[in-house]
């Protein structure tokens, strides 16, 4: 089945690489009829994922917007339709289980976060804004925010800024190199990258399970225009047809802290610094050296042409020559958000379990200033089809988890839950070592679950 690019949102399909500046909004819906002709108004500008000519520039802004369960409640949609979401979307990521399930516990709860939390005004909307340049984006903002907020029907919850100042994340690493291909779209794939079933991160194409992810509907008396396609299977209209579930998470990083520990643990016994043990403890952390070479093709030096080289950084197995984990360790963060061949029963059939785990991943740096304090990390923005079995697995079963990979009291070194009582192993022969203490480096500062819906229930919400 061809994807339906003209009504798939442009953020499932392109990363926006080429605009380094982002705005992320989050709203809160206080008059609908207004909200709906403010949506209306954004129709034309919303990006969607249509190929450009071969001729016609790169875009210089972008557009796309989500919204919770709570915000299509508000907008209007019945309980019946509601129930027809995931049970994790209805929820929302900061209620019930899911707290536990994400690791979202103790200096993470989120009854302390800055938005999306327990205590903080409920989110209706997510209107994320791209730009090249700082100038187009206030411009941007002015246009489809700004000017507009006081007929919008929509308050502001609560706005984060993002600039790119480079390749590398904040705790120095090269980012956003293992990206699965999704099967329909086009462009060139590299040496090493998993083609993905469609239906992993949209709705209304066979996933890696040989069928369609449910699909949430709407009555057809609802859609008295007729904008919305029906769904085969229950006879209802396809709200959620090329449309997708959207992660987000403020993440804040404590670099200092993580550099300061993979110094106190490599330090000479003099107490000087050892600058090439400390390099190669945290690329042991990570899975890769700052540049992106990684540990499985290079694991006693760095090789900054082979972590800038897209087409040969990916491209490795752990099993065919890092099996017991000496080059890349098993508890490593990229051997854990990405297993690849590794898992049980065998190489074959783990590429299999793996890939209908994956992500794609839009996620962007973000600094803030106050206070004499500095703090770095990461807007996490992830789509996939199923929160529960991508996302969510991903984070409980592989980087949570102290048994990974046959480990003990050993979770993701660098992005886990860890509260200074973990460990990490480093395989060796002939004795293994193993570094005490791991705290958290990583701080939910806020979040929450949306649905990124397709431009015909874009159109169909306004038109409600």
């Amino acid at each position: 089945m061809m994807l339906e690019l003209p009504d798939i949102q442009g953020i499932v399909t392109a990363g926006y690489g080429q605009m380094p500046h982002a705005r992320f909004l989050c709203l809160q819906i206080q008059d609908v009829l207004l909200a709906k002709a403010w949506l209306q108004a954004r129709l034309p500008y919303v990006t969607t994922s249509s190929r450009r000519a071969h001729n016609e520039p790169k875009p210089k802004t972008a557009l796309n917007l989500a919204l919770t369960s709570d915000g299509l409640s508000a907008w209007g949609l019945p309980h019946e339709t509601l129930q027809t979401f995931s049970r994790e979307f209805q929820q929302g990521m900061a209620h019930g289980e899911r707290t536990k399930v994400l690791g979202d516990t103790r200096d993470c709860d989120p009854t302390l976060w800055q938005f999306g939390g327990m205590t903080n005004p409920p989110i209706h909307v997510l209107l994320m804004l791209y730009a090249t340049s700082e100038h187009e984006l206030n411009e941007l903002t002015s246009a489809h925010w700004t000017a507009a907020a006081g007929t919008s029907g929509l308050g502001l919850v609560f706005q984060q800024e993002s600039y790119r100042r480079s390749v590398n994340e904040p705790f120095g690493f090269r980012d956003g190199i293992s990206q699965p291909a999704i099967e329909g779209t086009p462009g060139n794939r590299d040496p090493g990258q998993d083609i993905i079933k469609a239906g992993e991160f949209i709705l209304g194409y066979v996933n890696e399970y040989g069928e369609p992810p449910p699909m949430p509907t709407v009555s057809a008396s609802l859609d008295s225009a007729g904008v919305l396609d029906t769904d085969k299977q229950s006879g209802q209209k396809a709200f959620g047809l090329n449309g997708t579930y959207l992660v987000l998470r403020k993440l804040s990083q404590d670099v200092e802290g993580f550099w300061n520990f993979v110094e106190k643990q490599t330090c000479k016994a003099d107490g000087t610094s050892d600058i090439s043990a400390r390099e190669l403890l945290a690329a042991k952390m990570v899975g890769r050296w700052r540049s992106g070479a990684p540990l499985t093709l290079t694991p006693e030096k760095d090789d900054p042409e082979l972590g800038r080289d897209g087409e040969r950084n990916n491209d490795f197995t752990f099993m065919e020559s890092d099996a017991q984990g000496f080059g890349c360790p098993i508890s490593s963060h990229i051997r854990r958000a990405n297993p690849r061949d590794t898992l049980q029963p065998n190489p074959t059939r783990s590429r299999v379990i793996a890939n209908r785990h994956r992500l794609v991943r839009r996620g962007r740096p973000y600094e803030e200033n106050g206070k004499g304090t500095q703090e770095e990390g990461i807007v996490f923005i992830a789509i996939n089809a199923d929160i529960q079995r991508q996302f969510e697995f991903v984070q409980q079963t592989w980087l949570n988890s102290p048994k990974f990979g046959g480990l003990v009291d050993c979770k993701d070194p660098l992005t886990s839950d860890n509260d200074g009582t973990g460990s990490l192993v480093l395989q060796r022969n002939p004795v293994r070592k193993r570094i005490e203490g791991l705290p958290r480096f990583v701080f939910t500062k806020g979040g929450g679950y949306f649905f990124l819906p397709g431009m015909k229930a874009l159109k169909f919400l306004a038109n409600l």
